[in-house]
């Protein structure tokens, strides 16, 4: 069995009938009816009922136009892929977000690859992890800046690009500001606002706190981080945490404020990239320059602590 035999039997499980799949094909219909008839002889059973005047697949035949449409995917994504190679420093880049990456870096990135690479375009996408890591196995991404996945992934190369302490914030006029909770079980007597969490963390606050998160009343949930960081600094009841970097802006103008308390984990960003995807140079040239980009978020964190 060839390719083109592939071809031929998944024409005509989409068409119905031999004359329409040979007119999809190119081919005369005695012609694509001799083929298939020497491939049943190859395979030893039937591939399709002919009677009354139809074509109905078997289940052989089903199965192979199965395994005929994967290989139609495979080979567009290999044409596509080729393309971009071929493309060198130019051609499209995609790259997932986690959403506090999204807030600091989306803006410097833009401009430092327009700067230096401007034959280079982007598509940028903010999501939850577990959505985003999909796209990255699916090659809909090429990069994704988040978390650390759950689940390890053959197709995913990983690369660690921060670890830095999570501080919880406020508006100045909150009650914690003023008299700061003794520890986490009384830091969510106020409600929080807060991005999807991952599990780890929820895990972590259910197994070792006792706090099913999913259960307090008042709580805000808001996919973007942006959205996120105006809720709570035009709210006096809620509060949100993360990384210090990421409400830089509004610490310094004094529209938030850093609660005292400890907090048990850490905000740790990876760089996650398809191994398929990496070796294409416009791939190459966008990783450089996230990888600069948080060379001097790490320094101006440190510098912050």
């Amino acid at each position: 069995m060839n390719v083109r035999d592939l071809l031929d039997v998944r024409a005509i499980c989409q068409s119905g009938s031999l004359r329409k799949a040979a007119t999809v094909l190119g081919v005369t219909q005695p012609a694509l009816s001799k083929r298939i008839a020497h491939l049943e002889d190859q395979l030893g059973a039937p591939l399709f009922d002919r009677s009354r005047g139809q074509s109905r697949p078997t289940e052989l035949a089903l199965f192979i136009a199965g395994r005929a449409e994967a290989l139609s995917d495979e080979a567009t994504r290999l044409t596509r892929e080729t393309r971009r190679v071929a493309s060198g420093d130019a051609g499209l880049v995609r790259i997932g977000l986690g959403p506090a990456p999204t807030r600091i870096l989306l803006a410097g990135i833009v401009a430092k690859i327009n700067e230096r690479w401007p034959s280079i375009s982007l598509e940028m996408v903010s999501g939850h992890t577990a959505q985003l890591a999909d796209g990255l196995v699916q090659r809909e991404l090429d990069l994704l800046i988040c978390p650390p996945l759950d689940v390890k992934r053959d197709a995913i190369a990983s690369k660690p690009l921060l670890e830095t302490e999570i501080v919880v914030v406020a508006r100045p006029d909150h009650p914690m500001c003023a008299e700061p909770p003794s520890g986490i079980k009384e830091l969510f007597r106020y409600p929080i606002a807060t991005t999807f969490l991952e599990k780890r963390y929820l895990r972590i606050l259910l197994d070792d706190y006792g706090i099913d998160l999913g259960a307090q009343v008042g709580r805000v949930v808001c996919s973007d981080f942006e959205m996120l960081v105006r809720i709570v600094t035009s709210s006096s009841r809620l509060f949100t945490a993360g990384p210090r970097f990421a409400f830089a802006d509004e610490l310094d103008a004094g529209r938030l404020r850093v609660v005292e308390i400890d907090v048990p984990f850490k905000h740790v960003i990876h760089l996650h990239m398809n191994r398929d995807a990496y070796p294409l140079p416009a791939v190459t040239r966008v990783t450089e320059i996230i990888l600069q980009a948080f060379i001097g978020i790490r320094s101006a964190d440190a510098a912050r602590r």
